[in-house]
């Protein structure tokens, strides 16, 4: 048997071989693992060793093994590619375009990490972005950028978190294990000095999320779909128990492919229930899919403290608007009234930068988050988050922006 240590994604053991390092000779089973061992990566007990298949072994051994060399985000992009052959060919640009290992109707097999229908809406969200371009203004006195920002009473280092993600059985070729994916997405943005989100899947139980950011003392974001008022009051309570950050609401996820073909009821929200789900709980509350004017609105009135403008990624409605096109409507209509999340076809520090200047108070990043998570945990998703603050850093001072106050929409054109 092969395994895997889901606590850092990093460490794997083959019971045929064993393994030197921690003293367990060729043939020790698992069971014969004594309970005082530890993984050389992590720390953790035994129990967070998984079975992982052969091929998936494989790739992984070769990562272990890279861990004391110069392994740098290319490699661990290579990684996940490797991981996700079949459903996402991790390139070098993410854009839902035509002739992508992900795009195109599925015909009611699952979608794996390409958009809904045609994927039009995806690749909307790349193409909407796309169309603002940055203006170039450099004559001005130098002026290190200033990048950190507080959101719910914590400090982060740059207006970038990472986006709701889950369902690696579902969509990500069940390369790793749900709890894996998640302690990957979550540690490494905290290692970076900024907040994972995390959202629960049909395929593992819906509070698994909840109970991973706990394990780090409540440092996340559980992004829930919007099922039952009373699963979701008891998922609130349990998050509660977790002290986690705050707690999203997932409304788009009402249309969930996914979850339609588990027969788990998903629905959508009421205004009178997106109050009661606020007057719930004394987290702040974050309500998730916004693309009108009218439901940011609506999400304002529930006196939730964040609209998070979002398409799920393209995901559940296809022949809809980018966020890119939705995002400065939105933020006429709300701005200052509460703080606005914006995702779609975020990958760079300069999408960040053109998120904020249509609007939003933070950016967050989807796939190519999810891309270099399976690749290599917690190390490649912190590497990941360095990458984009530099190239934030460099578009700040190529466009004249000392804060991110600066960054307006006069700094963009079309």
């Amino acid at each position: 048997m092969k395994y895997l240590c889901t606590y850092c994604s990093v460490y794997v053991y083959d019971e045929d071989s064993g393994d030197s390092v921690t003293n367990l000779k060729p043939g020790t089973s698992w069971d014969d693992i004594p309970d005082t061992w530890g993984c050389p990566v992590c720390g953790m007990p035994k129990e967070y060793l998984q079975q992982i298949r052969d091929d998936v072994f494989a790739i992984k051994m070769e990562a272990y093994k890279g861990q004391g060399g110069t392994s740098d985000l290319n490699y661990y992009r290579s990684v996940g590619r490797k991981m996700l052959t079949g459903v996402c060919g991790v390139f070098p640009v993410c854009d839902g375009k035509p002739g992508r290992t992900c795009v195109g109707q599925k015909y009611g097999a699952p979608i794996g990490m390409g958009g809904a229908g045609q994927g039009k809406t995806f690749e909307a969200n790349y193409d909407a972005l796309q169309r603002y371009k940055l203006k170039m203004q450099v004559i001005k006195a130098h002026h290190e950028p200033e990048m950190s920002l507080s959101i719910f009473g914590k400090e982060i280092k740059a207006p970038v978190m990472g986006a709701s993600l889950s369902g690696v059985k579902s969509s990500m070729n069940d390369a790793i294990s749900e709890d894996a994916f998640y302690r990957g997405l979550l540690r490494g943005a905290r290692a970076f000095g900024s907040i994972g989100m995390v959202g629960n899947t049909p395929t593992s139980p819906d509070d698994l999320g909840i109970k991973v950011i706990g394990e780090s003392g409540g440092w996340g974001i559980p992004m829930l779909k919007p099922q039952s008022q009373e699963r979701l009051i008891q998922l609130i309570r349990l998050a509660e128990d977790m002290n986690v950050i705050a707690i999203g609401i997932d409304l788009e996820g009402a249309g969930s492919t996914f979850w339609a073909a588990s027969d788990k009821m998903v629905y959508r929200k009421s205004e009178s229930e997106l109050q009661e789900l606020v007057d719930c709980t004394e987290k702040p509350v974050i309500f998730k899919g916004i693309m009108t004017p009218e439901d940011a609105n609506k999400v304002v009135d529930s006196g939730a403290n964040v609209c998070y403008v979002s398409n799920h990624g393209g995901r559940v409605l296809d022949g809809g608007q980018g966020v890119a096109e939705a995002l400065p409507d939105i933020a006429k209509e709300i701005s200052g009234k509460v703080q606005i999340m914006a995702d779609g076809a975020v990958r760079t520090g300069f999408d960040v930068l053109k998120i904020i200047a249509l609007g939003a108070d933070i950016a967050l990043i989807g796939r190519t988050l999810a891309q270099v998570a399976i690749g290599g945990g917690e190390v490649a998703v912190n590497m990941y988050f360095k990458y984009v603050k530099e190239d934030l850093r460099r578009a700040m001072i190529l466009t004249g922006c000392d804060t991110l106050e600066d960054a307006a929409k006069s700094i963009l054109t079309r």
